[in-house]
């Protein structure tokens, strides 16, 4: 093999690159053309010798030019260093005797995949000129970026007996594209943040909203109620002293009757056409009609001030199946059946609850809409219609043990991790909910209901209260033809 010496101009750095060890087949060529001189044109032989002449300069010109813009190594097939460039150096921080020797395994950063690097050598190997980006490590620990073109080169016989890379540092312009990536990459997570922050002022108005109207409905109520209960207990307590009154007048009455068993003809006359004897046996039952329909207005007026209750901003131990009667009570015209729609029959499996520390007025708001959807769901049911409410006290572990089937048995009462739990579950027999409305279920302003028939803050609303007001779990069970199931699991008692 011989090597050709570029001009001492260009060769005063030794530390440049020696295009020795790339085999100069011109100057072969040259060799060649100086031994067959018999009968060549005088013209091209002289075109030839010209080019040869000019070569090396070209080529030292085009080595001094490439030096001063790359970063510039050639191997062995094998990938073992056998020279390297200032630049290369410069940019490695590796002496040039740390480098020549060694392979490209001594600045891998670990930052690409095995694969990349199958690929490289597939292509190379091949006799392909492979181009891409690299991350590599300099020798005091810090990376830097190239992008890199090898190019295989074969002998004279098409076999491969040295690469030559050259690369250009691009590690500004991927510090860029990084930063821009992070900037793009904050902005996003601002954006999202910000949306976050929007639906939870809005999920926030939503309940501000809800919490003054149902303070206001409260107070209306509670009102009412009471202007109701004093004119009633006023005419169930005169019912008592009526009918005392009443019974002295038909024991008077019926001595009168006995002492004077013929009366005038105009009493006679006027006892026949008023027909007092069906009055006498009908009053006592007019009288118990009476006190049974003031008992119920009673009742119903005691069911909207429980349900009402305006102490709603404090915690109070309370009776959760009181709360539950009093929705009921409340949603009775709703259950009781009508000329189209058959009766819904409550089916009630309370256990033995103690009272429960709560905000009663949002608890009982929480029954509330999930018994009317429950209503609602059943009004193309037909017969049996049924909604059954079960109450039950268990433990957390009782409940981590996930015998609620589809209940996520996580995040219950954080606050309270030893409290028993107050275990409610509503269901009713209609049609199923299909798994991708479950997953929108509590989603603020999501209703399947037609448009008039509902606002899709029920559910919504009921989550809230349940999971951030009580620290519970409220959770939908539907399976294909097995119904709606409810499930309200909310700590009995915080621990001190």
């Amino acid at each position: 093999m011989k090597f050709t010496r570029f001009p001492e101009s260009h060769c005063e750095d030794r530390n440049r690159i020696n295009f020795n060890i790339i085999d100069n087949n011109i100057s072969k060529n040259h060799e060649k053309n100086e031994r067959a001189k018999s009968g060549t044109e005088t013209v091209n032989r002289k075109s030839k010798e010209q080019i040869v002449q000019n070569t090396p300069k070209e080529l030292s010109d085009l080595k001094f030019a490439l030096d001063e813009a790359a970063i510039v190594a050639i191997t062995d097939p094998k990938g073992i260093i056998l020279y390297v460039n200032d630049k290369f150096c410069e940019i490695s921080q590796y002496s040039r005797e740390e480098l020549i020797g060694k392979t490209h395994r001594l600045l891998k950063s670990g930052h690409h995949p095995r694969e990349l690097f199958q690929e490289f050598w597939t292509t190379i190997k091949s006799g392909q000129v492979w181009q891409g980006e690299i991350k590599n490590r300099a020798k005091d620990g810090t990376h830097y970026w190239v992008y890199t073109t090898v190019v295989p080169f074969l002998n004279e016989q098409g076999e491969l007996y040295q690469y030559l890379s050259i690369r250009f540092d691009i590690t500004e312009r991927k510090q860029a594209e990084e930063a821009l990536r992070k900037a793009e990459l904050l902005s996003r997570q601002q954006a999202q943040n910000l949306e976050i922050a929007l639906n939870q002022l809005k999920q926030t108005q939503i309940q501000l909203i809800q919490s003054e109207k149902m303070s206001t409905v409260g107070q209306l109520v509670s009102g009412i109620a009471h202007e109701i209960n004093n004119p009633l207990n006023f005419i169930h307590g005169n019912l008592e002293y009526g009918s005392e009154h009443i019974k002295i007048l038909l024991h008077l009455l019926n001595l009168y009757r006995q002492h004077h068993p013929d009366p005038a003809p105009e009493i006679q006359a006027l006892l026949e056409d008023s027909e007092v004897e069906f009055a006498i046996a009908d009053l006592p039952k007019l009288l118990d009609s009476l006190k049974l329909g003031t008992n119920r207005i009673r009742e119903i007026v005691l069911a909207l001030r429980n349900f009402s209750r305006l102490d709603e901003a404090k915690v109070k131990s309370v009776d959760i199946h009181e709360g539950i009667e009093s929705t009921l009570l409340i949603l009775q015209s709703k259950i009781k059946g009508k000329a189209d729609t058959p009766e819904i029959t409550i089916i009630k499996n309370y256990g033995n609850l103690p009272l429960v520390e709560c905000y009663a007025s949002q608890l009982n708001q929480v029954f509330m809409n999930i018994i009317a959807n429950a209503i609602d769901a059943l009004s193309n049911q037909p017969i049996p219609r049924i909604i059954e409410i079960s109450t039950s006290v268990v433990t957390r572990e009782e409940w981590e043990t996930g015998k609620w089937g589809d209940v996520e048995n996580k995040e219950i009462g954080e606050n309270y991790p030893h409290s028993q739990l107050a275990l409610i579950e509503i269901a009713n027999n209609g049609a199923s909910i299909p798994e991708e409305v479950q997953e929108r279920l509590f989603e603020p302003f999501f209703t399947t209901k037609p448009i008039g028939k509902g606002t899709g803050l029920g559910l919504s609303i009921s989550h809230h209260i349940i999971v951030e007001k009580h620290q519970g779990k409220l959770k939908c069970i539907s399976r294909p033809r097995e119904g709606v199931k409810f499930v309200i699991a909310i700590p009995i008692s915080p621990i001190d």
